[in-house]
C-alpha cells in the first residue's frame, strides 16, 4: 500500500510542476477570492479531478449507535425424530445447504420397526447435527437449519437517545469494510434487565456477506432539513485556516471562501460564497490546495 501510495504522490508532482499556479499580490479582504491554479482538462483529466454543479440539497442529520447482527429467530428450524427410534442413517454434514423437503436422515420406529425419513422443513444451512447411525432419537433436536437470506442488525439505544430513534427511520450499517441501508424496524426491551433498548434492523443477505456476531454500528437519520446550497463534503479545503471550494471556469480553478452550515458528514450547507449553478471540484481538490501553497511559498521568498 506505502508503494502505491509513493506512486501516486510522484506522479501527482510531476503534474503539478505543469501547472501554472497565479496567486494575488494585493493583500485586501479579498485576497482568498483572487487565488487561481490554471490546469488544462487533459492534465485535470489525468490527475482525476471532478467537478459537480451546486445546487440544493437534504442534510441527514444522524445519531451513531452500535450493536451486532444477529439471526432472524423466524428463520431456524430444530428438527425432531416424529416417532422414537434408532438411527438408521443420516444424509448430511454440518454445513450442508438443504432444501425444503430433502431427506436428512432414516429413523426405524420402535413401535412399528417401520423406517421413515426425517426431512427439512425450511431451506438453509446445516448449522448444528445431533444424530448418528445407531443411536437413539428421542425427543432431542436432530439437526438445526438456518436460513441466513435475511438477518437482524440489534443496536443499543439508552434512555437519552430514546426520544430521537423511531420505527421506520433509516440506517446505514457499517462492519467489517461493508455497508448497507436499511430501517428500524421495531423497538423493544432489551433482555436480561440491560439499561437500554434494541432498535432492531433487517438486511437483505442474499449475496452472503454478512455473518451473524458481527459488531457493526449505525447511523441513524434523525432529521432531514432541505437546504437551499449544498457541496459534497470532500470538497472542502482549510486554506488559510479558511474552509475553500475551488469553482472551475474554464481552465481556471478559483479558490472561493465560504460560510458553512449544517453537515451530516457527506453534505455540507454553504450560507454564502457559491452561487447556484458554480462548477465546483468534488475530488482530489487537495491538488489544487498543494498547488496555491507551493506558490505561496515561491512568493515569500
Amino acid at each position: 500500500m506505502k508503494s502505491v501510495t509513493i506512486k501516486v504522490l510522484l506522479f501527482v508532482s510531476s503534474l503539478l510542476g505543469s501547472w501554472n499556479s497565479i496567486a494575488s499580490g494585493d493583500h485586501d479582504e479579498h485576497e482568498e477570492n483572487e487565488k487561481k491554479v490554471i490546469i488544462t482538462d487533459a492534465i485535470a483529466d489525468q490527475s482525476m479531478i471532478k467537478t459537480e454543479i451546486v445546487g440544493p440539497g437534504v442534510i441527514n442529520e444522524q445519531l451513531k449507535v452500535y450493536g451486532k447482527t444477529v439471526n432472524d429467530p423466524s428463520q431456524v428450524s430444530h428438527i425432531r425424530a416424529r416417532f422414537p427410534g434408532t438411527v438408521e442413517s443420516v444424509n448430511v454434514q454440518i454445513g450442508d445447504v438443504v432444501k425444503s423437503g430433502n431427506t436428512l436422515a432414516h429413523i426405524e420406529s420402535n413401535e412399528s420397526l417401520k423406517r421413515y425419513p426425517v426431512k427439512a422443513l425450511m431451506s438453509g444451512v446445516i448449522v448444528a447435527r445431533h444424530a448418528n447411525p445407531g443411536e437413539m432419537a428421542l425427543d432431542q433436536v436432530l439437526f438445526t437449519v438456518a436460513d441466513f437470506e435475511k438477518i437482524w442488525a440489534e443496536f443499543q439505544v439508552f434512555p437519552g437517545q430514546l426520544n430521537q430513534i423511531k420505527s421506520g427511520q433509516q440506517v446505514t450499517i457499517t462492519g467489517a469494510g461493508q455497508s448497507v441501508i436499511s430501517k428500524i424496524e421495531h423497538i423493544i426491551p432489551s433482555q436480561n434487565e440491560k439499561p437500554y433498548s434494541l432498535a432492531r434492523v433487517l438486511i437483505d443477505n442474499q449475496s452472503g456477506g454478512w455473518t451473524t456476531g458481527l459488531l457493526v454500528s449505525g447511523n441513524v437519520n434523525i432529521k432531514s432539513t432541505d437546504a437551499a446550497l449544498v457541496v459534497n463534503s470532500q470538497a472542502i479545503q482549510l486554506v488559510d485556516g479558511k474552509p475553500m471550494v475551488f469553482v472551475k471556469n474554464g481552465s481556471e480553478y478559483t479558490a472561493h471562501a465560504i460560510e458553512v452550515g449544517r453537515s451530516d458528514g457527506q453534505l455540507t450547507e454553504v450560507l454564502s460564497g457559491l452561487e447556484i449553478g458554480d462548477e465546483y471540484v468534488t475530488q482530489n481538490s487537495y491538488l489544487l490546495k498543494a498547488d496555491l501553497e507551493k506558490a505561496g511559498a515561491s512568493h515569500d521568498h
